[in-house]
């Protein structure tokens, strides 16, 4: 901006010069040619000067395009990051769970008999069983006998046609089920 003031100055002196100097003088002439230059370098500098701040303009959208671009992937990892941390609690939660799941699994399967012959106090806990589903079949049977007697000292047993048979075994004793399902400890 400044040359283009400096340059119309200087035209503008050049002309009130010449009109001083008269028409017909060599030195009129030279400042003609002069004045004539300088409005050529001027239009140079003019257009050299639009075509610059047009310049500067389309960089700086392309900028202000990168920065809003920038702060959209910016907002995007954060949203990212704070699923991701919810993902990771959730995952937690589920291991958690999964664990409880798993321990109370192994507890039941520790504490559950099915189909045979079984040893209280060996092959499984003294107390108190219960099938986990209703007998439908009609042939249940099971007993509970001396341990050591092999099945001849029955001191309890029962052929079930429906429901949830219950059982108490103690310390000396066998459990024999058949097709009655799984006994549970309660």
């Amino acid at each position: 901006m400044l040359p283009a003031v400096a340059l119309a100055a200087g035209l503008a002196i050049g002309v009130a010069g010449g009109s001083l100097i008269g028409p017909s003088g060599d030195e009129y002439a030279a400042a003609r040619s002069e004045v004539t230059a300088l409005g050529g370098e001027l239009g140079t500098a003019t257009d050299d000067l639009t075509m610059m701040t047009n310049r500067r303009d389309s960089l700086q959208t392309q900028l202000d395009t990168a920065e809003a671009e920038v702060a959209a992937a910016e907002q995007r990892v954060a949203e990212l990051d704070a699923r991701e941390a919810g993902l990771d609690t959730r995952e937690a939660g589920l291991s958690t769970r999964e664990a409880a799941v798993t321990a109370t699994e192994q507890t039941i399967a520790a504490n559950s008999v099915g189909n045979g012959t079984w040893t209280v106090g060996t092959d499984m806990q003294a107390g108190t069983y219960r099938t986990s589903a209703a007998v439908t079949s009609g042939q249940c049977y099971w007993s509970i006998t001396v341990t050591g007697s092999n099945g001849g000292d029955i001191i309890e047993n029962d052929i079930v046609t429906g429901g949830f048979p219950t059982v108490t075994v103690s310390e000396g004793q066998t459990f024999e089920s058949n097709r009655c399902g799984t006994f549970v400890l309660q």
